[in-house]
């Protein structure tokens, strides 16, 4: 990779630790601010509302106006949300925080993604949507771990990670500043007077998107939020839990070991490493139920760690495959789709939340994992079958000008 991928993937690394950092703190809010289970699943989810929709038009937005005139933005309102969140003192405060977060994110994973891989050599193309992907979810994996460890021995438990955060911006700002832009801005659509942005799927990789990439994200999703927003109460309330550090590091198996799943699996085809991926994620949750029955804090982080790689390889295989079948000025859109579905994911945690009061936490998680598992089916049997092979874009030569009289 060049110096500049580089440069952008540490941007991406940082910026990702300040949406994870809430997860060892739940239970502190939980206490603090008198939230219910459901109302904590609401509060970790409430930035997906945001990401969504963000997500879906910023991608197309960057591939036509610049990736830096869609980042500098979001890294703005990342750290304003981290300010934000260390001096909340109510309810609505925290749900500031996290709706800033999700303009933020919205507007910079996808395009962030694109932005290294714009960077890249042709040749270094995969290999840099896996560092990509790496990068961030190791970011979003040092989030919680970092937070907890601080949390755990501060004072000021709810404010310091935070606080931390916003020093570290600074040096993603620094790494975003020298790296140049890789999209020249396109002209507005005179025809209608106005500029359109494009939104969605390129044209020809729905069928291939929808039925398998989509619902593959979404799972990755779905696996993810329940272990940072549900399982930290289960390990409270169920487990007795009370170390911030323990929590923690749940988030910090789940998903920084996704970081590290590029370098234990390069060479897999990206198919074949999605379809393992969702279904043994899937499979791995059935050990988070488990441990209440066993009383066992390390059956959750065994949990955790499966998870996170296999998670990671979902990803893995999902990245690379967007990353070599469309076009650079297509490539923003199709990474962001992707994922806004794994995002979309975080959305049924809300329900579980609110489900885990009315019927326990435990019975809750069981519904979940039997979820995943279906929906990893018919990812491998549905989507497997009509996603047969990843056909890599070939950019065609520009022809050379003839300067002859």
């Amino acid at each position: 990779m060049t110096r500049w991928a580089w440069s952008a993937t540490l941007a991406l690394l940082i910026f990702t630790m300040g949406t994870s950092i809430v997860t060892p703190l739940l239970p502190l809010y939980q206490t603090r601010f008198s939230l219910s289970d459901g109302q904590i699943t609401l509060l970790f989810a409430a930035y997906t509302l945001t990401v969504v929709p963000t997500m879906l038009v910023m991608g197309g937005i960057s591939d036509r106006i610049g990736r830096k005139r869609v980042m500098l933005p979001a890294m703005v309102s990342v750290t304003l949300a981290s300010v934000v969140l260390a001096f909340a003192e109510n309810v609505p405060m925290l749900f500031a925080g996290r709706v800033l977060q999700g303009l933020a994110i919205g507007s910079f994973l996808g395009v962030g993604t694109a932005f290294i891989v714009d960077h890249a050599r042709p040749r270094e193309k995969a290999w840099s949507a896996m560092v990509a992907g790496l990068a961030f979810r190791l970011g979003f994996g040092l989030g919680p771990g970092l937070a907890g460890i601080i949390a755990q021995n501060s004072n000021e438990p709810i404010r310091r990670p935070f606080e931390g955060h916003v020093l570290l911006m600074v040096i993603a700002f620094l790494a975003f500043a020298v790296t140049p832009e890789t999209v020249r801005r396109l002209p507005r659509d005179r025809s209608s007077g106005r500029w359109r942005p494009q939104v969605g799927v390129p044209a020809g990789q729905m069928a291939g998107f929808a039925t398998f990439l989509a619902p593959a994200a979404f799972v990755l999703g779905f696996l993810d939020a329940t272990l940072l927003s549900v399982v930290p109460l289960y390990m409270v309330a169920v487990l007795g839990v009370r170390n911030l550090i323990l929590i923690g590091l749940v988030g910090f198996l789940e998903l920084g070991l996704g970081g590290v799943t590029p370098l234990l699996a390069r060479n897999m085809p990206p198919r074949i490493a999605v379809m393992i991926g969702v279904g043994g994620g899937a499979v791995a949750s059935l050990l988070v139920v488990s441990a209440s029955q066993l009383h066992s804090v390390a059956f959750v982080l065994i949990a955790a760690a499966a998870i996170g790689l296999l998670n990671g390889l979902t990803l893995q295989g999902a990245t690379a495959i967007c990353g070599v079948s469309v076009p650079i000025t297509e490539r923003g859109k199709l990474v962001s789709a992707l994922y806004m579905c794994a995002y979309a994911g975080t959305i049924p945690t809300i329900a579980l939340g609110y489900l885990a009061q009315g019927i326990g936490i435990t019975p809750a998680l069981g519904i979940f994992s039997v979820a995943a598992i279906l929906l990893a089916i018919c990812v491998i049997v549905v989507g497997g079958r009509v996603y047969r092979e990843v056909v890599p874009y070939v950019e065609t030569p520009v022809p050379a000008t003839d300067h002859r009289a």
